[in-house]
C-alpha cells in the first residue's frame, strides 16, 4: 500500500519585502509578476514516509530547515516522517531572512498542510529520463565547459494514470535582470504553470541540479520576462517531448538515507593577478561583487547573508531505481562526473543551504570562488560520499 499527497501552498508575502538575490535588490516590493508556491509531495509505504517542499525561495538555511523538519512532524502526528525542503532558488522571491517574512512563511507553510489529502494505492510505479540539456543554460564562466547541463523527468504513475512529474534541471534562475520592480518565480515557476495548463490532472514538481556555474548569461538574448519565456517555452517543449516517449517502469520501492559530512574551511587569500582579459563585463562585475561577500565572509563567517556551514546533511530519496540526491550547497555541475546519472541526479540548495562548491584546483577567478571556503580535503570528501551514498 502507497499513500499518496500533493498540495501547493501560496507563500508570496502579504505586506512588502525585498527580493533576495542580487545586492542591489534593497527596494521593498509588493507585486508580483506571479505568485510563490510551496510545492509539496508525500509518499508513504510500509517502510519510509517522506514529504518534499520545493519553495519558490532563494534558500532555505539549516535553521529554517530544521524548524520546518519539526514543526511539520508535529502538525501532521507522524514523527517518523522525512521532512525534505528544496528551493527553486528564484533570485526574485520574498527575502526569507526578513524576521516578519520568515514567520509568515512557516506559518503558512504549516497552515496550508491542513489541506494537504491522502490517496491510497495498491502499488505506483517510477518511471525516470535524463537527457542533455543546454537550451536555457550552459557555463556562465567565459573559457570554461564542463558540459554537464541536464534535464531529468521523474514520473509517478498509477496503471496508466501519471500522478507526478518532476522535473529536475541545472540552471540558474536568473534571466530576468536583477532589478526588475516585481517578485517572481523565475523559469521554474512559469515552466510549472505552463505543464498544468497543459496537464490539468496531473501534479508537477521543480528541483534545481548542480548549478553552481550554469545559467543563462550567454544563451539568452535579453533579461526582461520575454526573454525568460523564450528559454522556459524550450524546456516545456522537451518535458513535453519526454512525457510522451515511453519509458520503462518499475514499482516504486521508496526509500531514503542520509548522512552528515563534517566540513573543513579556509580563508586563504585568493590571488587575483591572473585574472583573465577576455572577462565579459558582467563577469567583472560579479567579481567586485565577490570581493564584497569575502569580505563580509572574513568579518562574521556565520552571518544569514552568506552562511559558512559546518555540515553538510546529505539524503538519498530512491523511487523506483532511481536516486535524488539532495544536496544543501550550490554545486559546480562537474560535481555529476562523481555519479552515475543513469540512475542517480544531484538536487541542489536541498536539506539547508551552503554556497558555491567549486572543482578542486579550479584555475579560474570567477564570483564562486569569494565564496567557496571549503579545503580540497573536504571536497575529496564529498566526492567519495557521491560515490558511495
Amino acid at each position: 500500500m502507497v499513500k499518496y499527497g500533493y498540495l501547493t501552498i501560496d507563500i508570496s508575502s502579504p505586506f512588502p519585502t525585498t527580493q533576495y538575490g542580487h545586492l542591489s535588490q534593497v527596494e521593498k516590493l509588493s507585486t508580483y509578476h506571479e505568485r510563490l508556491f510551496a510545492r509539496v509531495f508525500y509518499l508513504r509505504n510500509e517502510s519510509c514516509a517522506i514529504l518534499h517542499l520545493s519553495i519558490d525561495v532563494l534558500s532555505v538555511d539549516n535553521d529554517l530547515w530544521q524548524e520546518i523538519k519539526t514543526r511539520v512532524k508535529e502538525v501532521l502526528n507522524e514523527d517518523d516522517l522525512e521532512v525534505i525542503t528544496s528551493s527553486t532558488h528564484t533570485h526574485y522571491a520574498n527575502n526569507i531572512n526578513d524576521p516578519s517574512y520568515r514567520r509568515y512563511f512557516v506559518q503558512t507553510i504549516l497552515e496550508g498542510l491542513s489541506a494537504l489529502t491522502f490517496h491510497e494505492y495498491d502499488e505506483l510505479e517510477a518511471g525516470y529520463q535524463t537527457v542533455k540539456f543546454d537550451k536555457v543554460g550552459r557555463s556562465r564562466i567565459s573559457g570554461y565547459e564542463s558540459g554537464n547541463e541536464y534535464l531529468t523527468l521523474l514520473q509517478l504513475y498509477h496503471k496508466e494514470e501519471t500522478l507526478l512529474n518532476i522535473i529536475i534541471h541545472n540552471c540558474h534562475p536568473t534571466i530576468l535582470n536583477a532589478n526588475v520592480p516585481y517578485f517572481s518565480s523565475e523559469y521554474p515557476g512559469y515552466v510549472l504553470k505552463a505543464l498544468k495548463e497543459r496537464f490539468p490532472h496531473e501534479d508537477f514538481t521543480f528541483m534545481l541540479g548542480a548549478s553552481g556555474d550554469i545559467s543563462s548569461r550567454f544563451t539568452r538574448k535579453g533579461q526582461d520576462y520575454d526573454s525568460l519565456t523564450e528559454l522556459g517555452d524550450h524546456l516545456i517543449e522537451r518535458i513535453i517531448a519526454l512525457k510522451e516517449e515511453k519509458i520503462s517502469r518499475q514499482a516504486l520501492g521508496l526509500s531514503y538515507t542520509s548522512r552528515v559530512l563534517p566540513y573543513e574551511h579556509t580563508f586563504a587569500p585568493i590571488d587575483l593577478s591572473h585574472i583573465r582579459s577576455d572577462l565579459t563585463p558582467r563577469e567583472m562585475e560579479t567579481i567586485e561583487f565577490g570581493k564584497i561577500m569575502r569580505a563580509e565572509l572574513d568579518k562574521n563567517h556565520h552571518s544569514l547573508d552568506c552562511r559558512i556551514i559546518d555540515e553538510a546533511h546529505v539524503g538519498k530519496l530512491t523511487l523506483g531505481k532511481f536516486n535524488l540526491i539532495f544536496y544543501p550547497n550550490e554545486m559546480f555541475s562537474a560535481y555529476l562526473d562523481h555519479i552515475n546519472l543513469d540512475d542517480s541526479m544531484i538536487v541542489s540548495c536541498s536539506n539547508g543551504y551552503g554556497p558555491y562548491i567549486l572543482p578542486v584546483s579550479f584555475p579560474y577567478i570567477t564570483y564562486e570562488m569569494f565564496i567557496d571556503t571549503l579545503t580540497d580535503q573536504t571536497k575529496a570528501s564529498i566526492i567519495n560520499l557521491l560515490k558511495t551514498i
